[in-house]
């Protein structure tokens, strides 16, 4: 009995031992986080309740800078409602289509095809959003761009669009190029989602008499939903998050036709100089991810407890 006891507090100490090790292995990772993350996360929330141009000494101001953007910024709304038409782009037209290729990419036989399909598609999210805009930029330009190949073909009235130009369609032009950037790396994830799928159970379903399409109902998306779950999650971060292809094609324009939470943050930070307003909006943008990431643990968990 002694024996035991002793045993297990040797064991107990092992473990403390063990999990100090671990602590200290992950301490500098912890530095390296608050450093860029936490402590500039709490400084934006301090400034937020400041009038502060960015060189100047802030003046304390209260609440004032979140009295403003709740009822005196008419830009706001609008670039809250072009976020949400984003946001509402990218987990939708990306997640599907990634789905659908991944799995006409896993049904390719040969190995070195199927690596050939991934690489094609990926490549997109490789390139800089800077180079990646410019590009698209050139190809929406009417006069040399996609427009003249419109009209060689017959299209006129495609060939007399302004892409950038027109506020109607403006803000879709530019969530293309985003979503065929992006849809490639969320077809990587599905793919290696895919191959963890337990080819018994498809076996299980051709014997019961399900066809294809009663396959991928009842097979294919149970066992990917923790992966749709994740996908969904990290693109609606990233969507209301988007900087870099709206500020390189068309910095919010024409008008506030393309202006997001983003664009606006760095106007009024960077071009009008008022960085206490911007960090007022970035909490309430800050508020808005967290918000989704909290939701999307408990629907996760959900998720897990169902499979």
């Amino acid at each position: 009995m002694k024996f035991k006891r002793n045993k297990e507090i040797v064991l107990k100490n092992r473990y403390t031992k063990r999990d100090w090790i671990c602590l200290l292995f992950v301490f500098p990772a912890f530095i390296y986080h608050a450093l860029v993350v936490i402590l500039p996360s709490l400084k934006t929330v301090f400034l937020s309740f400041f009038d502060w141009n960015g060189i100047s000494e802030p003046e304390f101001v209260g609440i004032a800078n979140y009295v403003e953007m709740f009822t005196k910024d008419t830009v706001l709304p609008i670039a809250f409602k072009n976020t949400m038409i984003w946001t509402l782009i990218f987990i939708t037209v990306p997640i599907a289509l990634s789905i659908l290729v991944a799995v006409c990419v896993t049904k390719v036989k040969k190995h070195s095809m199927q690596m050939f399909y991934r690489t094609v598609y990926f490549l997109p999210y490789v390139l800089s959003a800077a180079i990646a805009g410019k590009i698209w930029s050139n190809l929406y330009n009417p006069f040399y761009g996609i427009n003249t190949m419109f009209e060689s073909m017959g299209f006129h009235n495609l060939a007399q669009v302004l892409w950038l130009g027109d506020q109607k369609i403006a803000l879709f032009a530019v969530a293309f190029v985003s979503n065929w950037s992006w849809w490639g790396f969320v077809m990587v994830l599905f793919i290696s989602a895919l191959q963890q799928v337990d080819p018994d159970l498809y076996e299980s379903a051709s014997i019961d008499g399900a066809n294809g399409w009663k396959s991928f109902i009842h097979v294919t998306l149970p066992g990917i939903a923790p992966t749709i779950v994740f996908v969904i999650s990290i693109s609606l971060m990233w969507s209301i998050l988007s900087f870099d292809f709206v500020w390189v094609m068309t910095m919010g324009g024409p008008g506030q036709a393309t202006e997001m939470l983003s664009t606006w943050i760095y106007k009024n930070a960077f071009v009008s100089y008022r960085a206490g307003y911007a960090n007022a909006i970035c909490v309430l943008q800050s508020f808005i991810v967290l918000l989704i990431f909290f939701v999307n643990q408990k629907i996760r968990k959900r998720v897990e407890d169902v499979g």
